[in-house]
């Protein structure tokens, strides 16, 4: 019986010296690569991008740009004298006005242009185009006479007469006259002239002679 009790304190006393292993804080132990160990993994931000709205569409035509060349203009110390091609100019002392008295009856219901056409001696021209055209009132006025026509001859030999309106009105610089041949070319320059609303002034005198 002692002996019994001797060999289980013996064995009692072996079992309380035995060594439990220490079990390590990770349960994986840190890889080992050629250089050392493997330091710790950083954190990885992922950007997710949002797609911006094409304002362009993919089958819209790509512009092209073509570069105009400038052309520096040229000066000359020269002075360029140029004549006109027109061989008939207004006489100096025209326009002329004064009250119509090519038809008295209408009085100032009456308005209109005349006057006579003189060549290079001269001499009453005949069958001269005389053209007047413009606005009256904001509206396109076109109306033409030829010289030498017989109700004009209270005008002199050659003359011609135009009427622009049955009563008087102010304007200036709204009406112009011009002379052509019967082939529709011009001959003379484009005159402007001015009305008055005015009895007296309703008859505008406007001759041309041809220049020397």
């Amino acid at each position: 019986m002692k002996k019994i009790l001797i060999f289980a304190i013996f064995i009692f006393l072996i079992s309380g010296c035995v060594l439990v292993p220490e079990i390590p804080s990770t349960p994986f132990p840190p890889t080992q690569t050629l250089g050392g160990s493997t330091p710790p993994p950083t954190a990885t931000i992922k950007h997710t991008e949002t797609p911006v709205e094409q304002l362009i569409p993919t089958n819209a035509p790509i512009p092209t740009f073509t570069t105009v060349p400038t052309i520096e203009p040229s000066f000359t110390n020269t002075p360029q004298v140029i004549e006109t091609p027109f061989p008939f100019e207004s006489q100096s002392v025209t326009p002329a006005y004064i009250k119509n008295f090519g038809h008295p009856s209408e009085g100032c219901d009456w308005m209109g242009v005349a006057g006579q056409v003189f060549d290079e001696n001269m001499t009453p021209l005949l069958n001269s185009v005389v053209l007047i055209y413009g606005k009256i009132n904001g509206k396109i006025f076109e109306n033409m006479g030829v010289t030498g026509v017989p109700e004009a001859d209270i005008y002199g030999p050659g003359g011609y007469e135009i009427k622009i309106s049955d009563q008087v009105f102010a304007s200036k610089d709204l009406l112009a006259i011009q002379i052509f041949d019967l082939n529709g070319i011009p001959i003379s320059e484009v005159v402007f002239f001015e009305t008055f609303a005015d009895c007296g002034k309703n008859l505008i005198i406007i001759n041309f002679q041809h220049k020397d």
